[in-house]
């Protein structure tokens, strides 16, 4: 985890370790932030591929970060869509997309058995009633220690409410966390662009929710 504290006059900031993995130059002109699902070939992965996509991007991290082996080696932009090709497998959008963030988890923990990893996955759903929700803390601290355990986390946002920079129905990665409380900022990676969300205008404003989720390793003591 990277974090600046607030002692030094520094907003609270909680990062994956290495987010420059996530960062290709080499995919294309200048810096991509993650993969983009527009490289998949077929019009309905193109369309719909977003939950594959940020599949992907987990499972890259992962590998580059030494923590499994992937069943292909990814050095570009072609070998990342044999990647994206193989988490479709496991991450299969249907008629509604990959709309809960269980489907994004069940995909996931087939795929990193499948590789003999010692890893799951674990979710925070945000459901569409507002009075089921867990609280803004809650999913703060959700956030924070996916990312503290050195995870990406996958962000499921079925409507975006006011943030308009978001898009609605879609899977994007989470690379960090910025603030707390009502300043509690995410930073993404949404298909090679870099946004800044805030978590509770969020929380606030979506009309349908989503939910989030991160990999750990099984053994970690986790819940």
């Amino acid at each position: 985890m990277r974090a600046a504290g607030r002692a030094q006059g520094k907003p609270l900031t909680t990062l994956i370790r290495q987010p420059e993995f996530l960062q290709f130059s080499a995919f294309g002109q200048g810096v991509l932030f993650g993969c983009d699902q527009d490289w998949f070939h077929g019009f309905w992965q193109r369309k719909a591929g977003c939950g594959p996509c940020t599949g992907s991007n987990i499972l890259y991290y992962l590998s580059k970060s030494g923590r499994l082996s992937l069943p292909m080696e990814v050095k570009d932009r072609d070998s990342f869509i044999r990647l994206m090709e193989h988490s479709w497998e496991y991450l299969t959008p249907g008629v509604m997309g990959l709309n809960s963030p269980y489907m994004m988890q069940s995909g996931l923990d087939a795929m990193l058995a499948q590789l003999g990893t010692g890893y799951v996955s674990r979710v925070l759903d945000i459901p569409a009633n507002e009075r089921e929700r867990p609280d803004a803390a809650t999913a703060e601290a959700f956030i924070r220690e996916g990312l503290a355990g050195d995870s990406p986390v996958a962000f499921l946002n079925l409507h975006n409410g006011s943030v308009s920079h978001l898009e609605s129905w879609h899977w994007v990665t989470v690379v960090g966390i910025t603030g707390a409380g009502d300043s509690a900022e995410l930073d993404i990676y949404d298909n090679g662009h870099r946004l800044k969300v805030s978590l509770p205008q969020w929380l606030q404003t979506t009309r349908r929710g989503g939910g989030f989720v991160y990999v750990v390793d099984s053994g970690s003591g986790a819940a």
